[in-house]
Order: structure tokens, then C-alpha cells, then sequence
């Protein structure tokens, strides 16, 4: 009798555990949307790193700390004012997509991210104003609050600005699409979904409305979301 209690209360724990992590919020439903897959890596408050498999929501943790998780997928940023892709160090390891000279008298690039080709997202200082360019020609700006980061989807069909609490989704021509409550957000590896890190829970949204489709009861001040490895 002694053992089957001790069987039954470590299945308790495993049921509250599983519980704790996860909880959908489509009509209550056990089961994780089976469409959503990849791997979610963030970092908790000491900057540890874990893992959460999707749609099994296997989760193993990182000997490696670190803060920052999320993968740029390009070698774009901002040096003396102008925006460039950077190769290798050298005279001819960089090519220049907007020279400082370019920017609104002013005017300062902040932050950066990717769209495809020579096109990418720009926050400008101090007005900040997010701006879309086609190499030196400015296609779109927008004002959504105040920004510290872009992120860009990995197929570039979105970017986002985050800062101070809310991360706003525009697509490629920088048309504002939503917004939410977050410090952070990464992409599916499909871009059909996001995850938005929240003080206590992993949201995953739909990418195109922002609709929250699951949630995920863990800490993270940041988050990728990766393809999963065999």
C-alpha cells in the first residue's frame, strides 16, 4: 500500500508539473495545437537557458548562460551613423545600403532589421519613428511607441518593434498589424505563429492577428524559436 502511494502521489506531481507548464486557451482543451512545432529556447531572470520541444513540450536545460537568445539571420547594423551589411573586417568588407548622409538632418539610426534583399526596418532617433527603406529611398514610417529593438521574421515577411513592455508586429511595407503586452518575440520557423515572452507565461500567438492560440507557464526575459532538430 506504502508503494502504490508513493506511485500515486509522484504521478500528482507530474500531472501538476505538466499543469504548470502548460494551458491552452481554445475552449480549455488538453491538447497542444499539433500545428505549432519547433523548439523555443529563452533565458529565465539569472539568464539560464531552456528548451521546450513543440508540440510534445519535452524541455531540457543549457550548461551555457546567457541572456540574449534570439537568431539574427543576417549581418545587418549600424555603424558611424550609416546602415551596412558586414562581411569580414577590411576596406571591402562592408557594403553600405544607407549612408549617413541619407538620413533626415537630425536624425539618428537606432536599430535595424533585415526585409529581403537590400530592403530593411529602421528606428529613427529621436523622433521614433520606424521606417522601412529600399537602400537609400524611405518606402513607409510609422510611430508605435517606444522602441529599443527590431526583430525581423526569418523569411522577412514581418519585423517587430519591442520596447518597454509592448512588441508591435508590421509587415515587410511597414504596416502596423498588432500589438501586445511583451518583452520579446520570436517567430516560428513557418511564420505562421509567434511566441511573446511575458513576465510569467510563453503566449504563442497567430502571426498574421496576434491571436493567442496557446500558453506556456514559464519565466523568460527572451526567446527563439527554432527548428527542431532530429
Amino acid at each position: 500500500m506504502r508503494a502504490l502511494a508513493s506511485l500515486l502521489a509522484i504521478a500528482a506531481v507530474v500531472t501538476v508539473a505538466a499543469a504548470a507548464i502548460f494551458d491552452t486557451v481554445r475552449g480549455g482543451s488538453p491538447r497542444f495545437p499539433s500545428s505549432v512545432r519547433g523548439e523555443l529556447v529563452y533565458s529565465d531572470a539569472s539568464c539560464h537557458r531552456h528548451a521546450i520541444r513543440l508540440p510534445g513540450l519535452a524541455r531540457h536545460d543549457f550548461l551555457t548562460v546567457g541572456c540574449g537568445v534570439f537568431t539574427r539571420h543576417d549581418n545587418l547594423g549600424v555603424r558611424n551613423g550609416a546602415v551596412a551589411w558586414f562581411a569580414y573586417p577590411g576596406r571591402l568588407g562592408t557594403t553600405t545600403l544607407l549612408p549617413r548622409r541619407a538620413v533626415p538632418p537630425g536624425a539618428t539610426v537606432e536599430s535595424v532589421a533585415w526585409l529581403g534583399g537590400p530592403r530593411f526596418a529602421a528606428v529613427l532617433a529621436p523622433s521614433g519613428e520606424v521606417t522601412v527603406w529600399q537602400k537609400r529611398r524611405r518606402l513607409s514610417s510609422a510611430t508605435v511607441g517606444a522602441v529599443t529593438e527590431l526583430r525581423s521574421s526569418p523569411r522577412a515577411t514581418y519585423f517587430a518593434a519591442q520596447g518597454h513592455g509592448v512588441v508591435s508586429v508590421l509587415d515587410r511595407s511597414g504596416r502596423p498589424l498588432w500589438e501586445a503586452a511583451g518583452r520579446a518575440i520570436a517567430w516560428s520557423p513557418d511564420e505562421q505563429y509567434v511566441a511573446v515572452a511575458r513576465p510569467s507565461e510563453l503566449s504563442i500567438l497567430r502571426a498574421g492577428d496576434g491571436h493567442r492560440v496557446a500558453r506556456l507557464a514559464v519565466r523568460a526575459t527572451d526567446v527563439d524559436w527554432r527548428t527542431l532538430e532530429p
